[in-house]
């Protein structure tokens, strides 16, 4: 069964996501979101990134570390 990981983000952050959780052995699936957002010509819409139920936490640990390695970027 998938699980939700992320929803609601734009094509490409999902792309970047995508790539990096497929690099730490994570299948993902991309879908529509159901959350509303114009699409913006070029862009896309929203989507969500699902993952399989057994891979959530470990998932949501590679997604968070990735966030706290970007944050410290920012910050030096």
């Amino acid at each position: 069964m998938w699980k939700v990981l992320i929803e609601g983000v734009n094509v490409s952050l999902a792309n970047i996501l995508k790539s990096m959780l497929e690099q730490n052995g994570i299948e993902v699936l991309v879908r529509a979101s159901k959350l509303f957002d114009p699409v913006i010509f070029g862009q896309g819409g929203l989507v969500d990134l699902l993952v399989p139920e057994e891979e959530i936490d470990r998932a949501r640990s590679v997604v968070e570390e990735a966030r706290k390695h970007g944050e410290e970027n920012t910050t030096s």
